[in-house]
């Protein structure tokens, strides 16, 4: 008798595992500095305070401007100047700290495709000059980043057909559209999540991050008012598809330190980086 009872308890365990949810991945957080030379003992696992990093981005010096829509700093835009970079989609196989010190690129703006068994696989359209890795998707995520002639664009997936750009990749939600809030208000009924987003107006790119976990509404909101406020024309904000986490990593002028919010050391799989100009990657 107590062997039948153990074999049914034994079922009854087995049964109830294949029914449990493989968790999803959560990035660890992370934020702070970095002093170049790297130290060996430099670690990743500390979050500086969202004011305190506002003011690292800041300190990093005066090529990139860095901002917080609203009062408590929970966003970080930084504004790249069209006459001055260039944007790169980076592969998952590029560690965005290493492009900084080792390729000569100057920010870095990520995040990871949401996947229980590998979060650094792309759920969607991914092309890397001219050869595509991973094939577009008919749903799922509905915007396509596209990188050409050292301009960055924003489309619908719709609007996408091979040869268009020598870089793409399939990222999503939109936030903005055409200048225009592009969310529900029942976005607002999701979990909150920490997001990196990138934008494109007339003579700029803006790419930031939300610091602590916010719905997709309020991001858009926040950035419609910032452009409305600081007379800014921007037409297209996407979310950088992959909730959960989220990487920007900007090098100082002198290239002797980096602040950073996200590990830079871990891979993403969705990433654009910006040079200046003309240069080239080491």
């Amino acid at each position: 008798m107590r062997a039948v009872r153990a074999t049914c308890l034994l079922l009854a365990l087995l049964f109830s595992g294949c029914e449990e949810r493989a968790p999803r991945f959560e990035a660890p957080l992370a934020s702070g500095v970095v002093t170049l030379p790297m130290p060996p003992t430099q670690r990743f696992d500390a979050m500086m305070s969202p004011s305190g990093l506002i003011a690292a981005f800041q300190g990093s010096g005066t090529a990139v401007a860095v901002d917080t829509p609203g009062m408590d700093a929970s966003l970080v835009v930084a504004h790249l100047k069209r006459s001055q970079f260039e944007p790169v989609i980076l592969g998952a196989d590029t560690i965005a700290l290493d492009a900084l010190i080792d390729r000569g690129y100057t920010l870095v703006v990520g995040s990871g495709f949401v996947s229980v068994f590998d979060p650094v696989s792309p759920l969607g359209l991914l092309q890397l000059d001219g050869k595509v890795r991973s094939e577009l998707t008919p749903h799922g995520y509905t915007r396509i980043l596209g990188v050409g002639g050292g301009e960055l664009s924003i489309i619908g997936r719709r609007d996408y057909h091979p040869g268009l750009f020598e870089s793409a990749i399939q990222v999503g939600p939109g936030v903005v559209e055409r200048g225009r809030l592009d969310i529900r208000p029942q976005e607002r009924e999701l979990p909150p999540y920490i997001r990196a987003f990138v934008a494109t107006c007339d003579d700029r790119w803006l790419v930031g991050v939300a610091q602590t976990p916010m719905h997709l509404y309020d991001v858009g909101e926040s950035l419609v008012t910032y452009f409305v406020g600081n007379s800014l024309a921007c037409d297209e904000v996407v979310n950088l598809s992959g909730d959960r986490e989220a990487l920007l990593a900007l090098i100082s002028d002198d290239r002797r330190s980096v602040a950073y919010f996200g590990n830079p050391t871990l891979p993403k799989a969705s990433v654009v980086a910006f040079r200046v100009r003309g240069a080239s990657p080491n």
